[in-house]
C-alpha cells in the first residue's frame, strides 16, 4: 500500500488493507482446501464402517489418527498432499491406516476436495455481493432526486438520477448472484466413489458420503466425476463477469470524479496522492479494481484453454481457480461497497451541468411532436439545428428561447410554430425530464423507489437461500460427527 500523505493522508479503508494483505501472502489451493480433505477422510471411513468393509475395532483407531494428522498439518504444510497424509496416518496408527484408502483413488478424492472448496468460496463471493447490493441500494435511496446527465459515448445523453444509475449496478450484481447460485448447484455434486475412473468393486455407499459431506447429489458417471472441468470454467466465468461489472462502475466513478467532470468526490480513505503534485487526489482504489479485473479474465482464459484438446479423463493439464482470485473478488467487492457508501455526490454541479448541457433535447423534440403535430424525425432534425445554432452562438441549453425554435421551424418546415415559454422551459428542465420518465425501470423518483423496495425483497431472499445452504452443510457435518461418535463409542 502506498504511503499516506498530502490530500490522502488519512488511513486507507480497512477493506483495501485487508485485500492487499491477502494478495501479498497468497496460500496454495492444497493448503486452504485441506480441511475439506479431512472431512472426506472422516466421511469415507464412516461409510466403510457402516458397510462392514472396516471393522468397528479398526475404525476408531483410523478416525482418531485422521484428526491427529489434521492437527499436525496446521503446523506442517507438507502433510497436506494425500500421500503425505496417509504416510503420517500409518506412522501414527500403524499399517491399519492404509485401509482408509479402500474403494477410492486420489482422482475422486481430489475432485471431491476441489468441489467442496469451490462451493465454500462461491458462498463467500455471494455473501460479498449481497453486502455490495445493500450498499448500492442505500446510496440509491439517498439519491432519488440527485439529477445528473446520463452519458452515452461519453457525451451527455438524457437526464437521470444518481439513484437510477446505481440501481443498474444493483441489477447487474443480482445477475451475478443468480449465476453463482447456478454454478453452486452444478459444483455441489459428489464424485467420491468414482475411484480412478471406473468406480470400485467394493460395496461402497455413494449416497451416504453425499449425505455426510452436504452434497446436493451425485456426479453420477464415474468417468465424468474425474474428467469434468466445466464447473471450474463456470466459477471462473462468474467471477470474471462480476469483476467486469465492478470495473465498469469503477471506470464511471473515476471519470465522474475527475477535475473536468466534478460530479462525485471520493472519500479520502479510497484515494491516493502524488509525491510531487500537492493538489492530487488520485482514484487509486478504482484503478486497483480495474487492474484486478484483468487477472480474473486471465483466470477464465486459462481454465478454458487448459482443457482444449485434452482427453476426457483425469489428467494433469487442467488449471483451476487459485485462492488468491477468490480473495481478490471478495476484497474488490467489499472495497466497492465501502467506496460507494462513502461516495460524495456533487449535487449542485450535477444539476448545473445537466441544465447547461443539451441532454434535455430529446424531451424538447418530444414536446414538439406532442404539441405541434410534427413527426419525430421532423422534430429531431429541427432540434438538432437549434442545438447547433446555440453552440455556435455560445449559448447553453437553458438559454434556448421559443424564438430560436420558431426561427428554425420556419426555415426547415416553412411553417410558424407558436412555441409557448412554459412548454419550452418544462422540456429543458432536467428535473422535469426525470419526473416524466416514469415507465417501468425509468429514472422517475417514484419508479426508482419502487425498484429499491423490490430489490430489497430480492436481496432478503438471496440472503435466506445463502443461509439455508450454509445450514445444510453444517447439518451434514453434524451428522458426520454423530456417526463418528457412534463408532468411537
Amino acid at each position: 500500500m502506498e504511503d499516506r500523505f498530502g490530500r490522502a493522508k488519512g488511513s486507507a479503508a480497512p477493506e483495501i488493507l485487508e485485500l492487499l494483505e491477502k494478495r501479498a501472502a497468497p496460500v496454495s489451493s492444497a493448503v486452504v482446501s485441506y480441511p475439506c480433505q479431512t472431512l472426506i477422510h472422516r466421511a469415507h471411513v464412516v461409510m466403510l464402517t457402516e458397510q462392514g468393509i472396516l471393522t468397528k475395532e479398526e475404525s476408531p483407531t483410523i478416525l482418531k489418527g485422521i484428526k491427529e494428522v489434521a492437527e499436525a498439518a496446521k503446523q506442517n504444510e507438507r502433510l497436506v498432499t494425500y500421500m503425505a497424509t496417509e504416510t503420517a496416518l500409518v506412522e501414527k496408527v500403524g499399517e491399519i491406516g492404509g485401509k482408509m484408502h479402500i474403494g477410492r483413488s486420489r482422482n475422486d478424492l481430489g475432485h471431491t476436495q476441489q468441489r467442496m472448496y469451490y462451493r465454500d468460496q462461491i458462498e463467500r463471493v455471494i455473501h460479498a455481493i449481497i453486502e455490495f447490493r445493500k450498499a448500492l441500494l442505500q446510496k440509491a435511496e439517498e439519491n432519488l432526486n440527485t439529477v445528473m446527465s446520463g452519458y452515452t459515448h461519453w457525451r451527455q445523453a438524457q437526464p437521470i438520477t444518481l439513484g437510477h444509475y446505481l440501481m443498474a449496478h444493483v441489477d447487474a450484481a443480482g445477475r451475478s448472484i443468480e449465476c453463482l447460485e447456478d454454478v453452486y448447484r452444478r459444483t455441489n455434486l459428489n464424485p467420491l466413489g468414482a475411484a480412478a475412473l471406473a468406480g470400485t468393486g467394493w460395496p461402497i455407499d455413494r449416497l451416504r458420503t453425499t449425505e455426510l459431506l452436504g452434497f446436493d447429489g451425485l456426479c453420477e458417471n464415474t468417468i465424468d466425476s474425474v474428467a469434468a472441468h466445466d464447473y471450474v470454467i463456470e466459477v471462473a466465468a462468474a467471477i470474471a463477469m462480476h469483476m467486469s461489472n465492478l470495473s465498469r462502475l469503477a471506470e464511471d466513478l473515476q471519470i465522474w470524479s475527475s477535475d473536468d467532470y466534478m460530479l462525485v468526490d471520493l472519500d479520502e480513505a479510497y484515494a491516493g496522492t502524488s509525491s510531487i503534485m500537492p493538489q492530487k487526489k488520485n482514484p487509486s482504489s478504482l484503478e486497483m479494481v480495474k487492474r484486478f479485473t484483468s487477472e480474473s479474465i486471465g483466470t477464465l482464459v486459462t481454465t478454458v484453454s487448459s482443457v482444449k484438446g485434452t482427453a476426457y479423463t483425469n489428467i494433469q493439464d487442467r488449471e483451476g481457480v487459485e485462492p488468491v482470485i477468490f480473495e481478490t473478488v471478495i476484497g474488490s467487492t467489499a472495497l466497492m461497497a465501502g467506496l460507494v457508501s462513502k461516495l460524495i455526490p456533487m449535487k449542485e454541479n450535477m444539476l448545473l451541468k445537466a441544465r447547461k448541457g443539451f441532454s434535455t433535447m430529446t424531451e424538447l423534440a418530444d414536446t414538439l411532436v406532442r404539441s405541434y403535430g410534427l413527426t419525430f424525425r421532423q422534430a429531431h432534425d429541427l432540434i438538432a439545428e437549434v442545438t447547433s445554432r446555440a453552440i455556435s452562438e455560445g449559448k447553453t441549453a437553458d438559454q434556448i428561447t421559443p424564438q430560436m425554435v420558431e426561427a428554425v421551424a420556419e426555415a426547415q418546415l416553412m411553417r410558424r410554430l407558436n412555441v409557448s415559454f412554459e412548454n419550452l422551459k418544462a422540456a429543458i428542465d432536467p428535473m422535469e425530464n426525470v419526473r416524466r420518465r416514469k415507465t417501468p425501470g425509468g429514472p422517475a423518483p417514484d419508479e426508482v423507489r419502487r425498484m429499491i423496495s423490490d430489490r430489497r425483497n430480492k436481496v432478503q431472499a438471496e440472503e435466506s437461500r445463502h443461509l439455508r445452504r450454509l445450514e445444510k452443510l453444517q447439518n451434514a457435518y453434524d451428522t458426520l460427527t454423530e456417526a463418528e461418535e457412534k463408532i468411537l463409542n
